[in-house]
């Protein structure tokens, strides 16, 4: 009987040493040398008091914007109602490629802010890319339509889709996989231009959800991209922006990213008339449709 248990011991060590290669091989992923490219604009900015410095403590983190943003750069077709239409300004940050070894930890942190509340999908979302650009894993979603009912993150924006052609689900674990409505109310934040400061509908519809932790563990090594983006849909009123940090995040890799500012220039006082009367006429025509 004492050779049995001695024998069980040397097997229970050995199955161990054979295991550890595994575990000790995981590991966080690294994203501190990726280089940025992106469409529209977007910047680093240091926190503030709606945004504040995030969970890792860095002195800045970056964000985008549909302030400023292009047309054509979500890479989702949402089924139309009577309400939305089609995706219209935003910003689309792509990395660099990186190699990720299998059962490796991908961690990134986000917070999105927006002033466009109840009855309107602008969204933003975060997902992983294979070598050829094809979609591997949605990273994060967030979507002001749902603010009503606190289901900002991750709303039902993916579920909204007109074909199958991406997963309807967010892979990754966010905020311990609980849904998240706007923490503070607050829209006082800088990248979102002109929209700083107001809300559409009420005051407990828009603003940032907070810091939230993404994680997703890779199921398969190879090479890897990330892409990040926030839209509007349906029109070009009440702004959203997407802030966003990581380990090791350096200000200096986004300094050459954008292709347009890092934030979107102040009118001039006849482009800001014009611009609060295209505002108003836009707001007018929501509340005829509610």
């Amino acid at each position: 009987m004492q050779s049995q248990h001695k024998f069980n011991i040397k097997n229970a060590i050995l199955t161990i040493m054979i295991l550890m290669p595994a575990y000790v091989s995981a590991a966080q992923v690294s994203l501190a040398d990726l280089s940025w490219t992106a469409t529209g604009a977007m910047g680093t900015i240091s926190g503030a008091t709606t945004v504040s410095t995030s969970p890792l403590g860095n002195g800045k983190f970056s964000y985008l914007t549909t302030s400023g943003g292009e047309y054509g750069v979500s890479p989702l077709n949402l089924k139309p109602d009577s309400k939305v239409g089609v995706q219209t300004n935003g910003t689309k940050v792509a990395s660099s490629t990186f190699n990720i070894n299998a059962g490796d930890s991908l961690e990134l942190y986000f917070n999105y802010i927006s002033t466009d509340g109840r009855d309107y999908v602008d969204y933003a979302w975060a997902r992983l890319l294979d070598a050829s650009n094809n979609h591997v894993a949605w990273l994060f979603a967030a979507e002001s339509n749902n603010s009503g009912n606190g289901n900002v993150v991750p709303g039902k924006v993916l579920k909204s889709q007109v074909s199958n052609e991406f997963p309807d689900e967010v892979d990754a674990i966010v905020n311990e996989g609980n849904t998240v409505g706007f923490e503070e109310s607050s829209t006082d934040w800088a990248p979102l231009g002109d929209s700083a400061g107001i809300c559409w509908d009420s005051s407990n519809t828009c603003g940032s959800t907070g810091w939230l932790k993404s994680q997703y563990i890779v199921t398969d090594t190879g090479i890897y991209s990330l892409e990040l983006g926030v839209i509007n849909w349906g029109d070009e009123a009440y702004q959203s922006a997407l802030a966003f940090d990581f380990s090791g995040l350096n200000e200096q890799k986004f300094m050459n990213a954008i292709d347009g500012n890092n934030l979107s220039p102040i009118p001039e006082p006849a482009a800001f008339f014009m611009l609060a009367a295209g505002i108003f006429l836009i707001t007018s025509c929501r509340r005829k449709l509610n």
